[in-house]
């Protein structure tokens, strides 16, 4: 079946396949495309963004954190703790600017970026999660030194990102952890199951010349690998959902993973969680990295959410 793109999402939708079957000139032209998307971004005026060290999980070590702070916040601003993605193998703070920036503008609201350990043969799972729940609770134990309010915090991730804020959501209901009021996943990876989406959007999927082992979610599980993952590595292997904070699901048309993440969503309204589940028509995985005007419609949602969430309405 031929899937044509969301006019300005070309690139984007076709970039692996792209990749794995272009000549040599559209495979240029690809990645060039492909890190405009990521790089590209416009500090607005009177915004900071600032890079800090915090204590990381493990004794001795530290993780790294950067602050994006709008222009005239009150006191005790509403925080969103943001996971960016790269199928827990890759990625950096650097490729999620653009996305915090719009999130700290558009709600506004204190955005902050964590650095977790990405999955290496001696790094794997909890080891990432464990990253994101410590800068949480830095947060939460700091939020006056960066100008936050520690009973309004957000989370916001997507691929790998969104995966990892469904399990801290799920870490955090049961181990008593900081109060979360919104966990946002965009195109997460929920179960790592075979569905229909799979199949049918195949073609817009990162692949490798690889066996299963060398997949970003065999890597990530580590051990795991040949037994039921345990939930906060996968969300939807949770058999009950109750109690979990309010939760937002962003999924897209042509994404593999679309229907993992619509039947988490329906699994969590079936157990009496708020959800908010949003299907962004002929656009792939990952798509809020195009700054476009369906992405900026997203991303308005979610801000509005955001808002919701943190009893701002009154302040509009």
């Amino acid at each position: 079946m031929d899937r044509k793109a969301y006019p300005g999402y070309e690139y984007h939708l076709n970039l692996y396949d792209i990749l794995a079957n272009g000549t040599p000139e559209e495979k240029e032209k690809a990645n060039a495309a492909q890190q405009s998307y990521i790089k590209g971004y416009t500090l607005p005026e009177g915004m900071t963004m600032e890079d800090r060290m915090i204590p990381g999980t493990d004794p001795g070590t530290e993780l790294k954190i950067r602050v994006y702070t709008p222009a005239n916040l009150p006191e005790k601003a509403p925080v969103v703790l943001e996971i960016h993605g790269g199928g827990w193998v890759a990625g950096s703070l650097d490729i999620d600017n653009y996305r915090c920036i719009y999130l700290a503008e558009h709600t506004p609201c204190i955005v902050v970026g964590v650095e977790y350990r990405l999955t290496t043969p001696e790094v794997h799972f909890p080891a990432p999660l464990m990253d994101c729940y410590t800068a949480l609770c830095w947060i939460h134990d700091h939020a006056e030194e960066i100008g936050g309010d520690p009973e309004r915090i957000a989370l916001h991730g997507t691929s790998a990102g969104g995966n990892l804020v469904g399990g801290l959501a799920l870490y955090v209901r049961d181990h008593g952890g900081p109060r979360i009021s919104l966990a946002v996943m965009n195109c997460p990876a929920c179960t790592g199951k075979t569905y229909p989406s799979t199949y049918q959007n195949e073609k817009f999927a990162l692949r490798t010349d690889g066996e299963r082992r060398d997949s970003a979610e065999f890597r990530y599980l580590g051990s795991l690998n040949g037994q039921t993952p345990s939930y906060y590595a996968m969300p939807g292997y949770c058999p009950d959902l109750n109690g979990l904070c309010p939760m937002y699901l962003v999924v897209a048309e042509l994404d593999p993973l679309r229907d993992e993440g619509m039947e988490f969503a329906a699994r969590l309204l079936h157990d009496g969680v708020p959800c908010e589940l949003i299907l962004a028509p002929r656009v792939g995985h990952g798509f809020c990295v195009v700054d476009h005007p369906l992405t900026r419609w997203v991303h308005d949602g979610i801000c509005a959410s955001l808002r919701r969430e943190f009893g701002m309405l009154g302040e509009e």
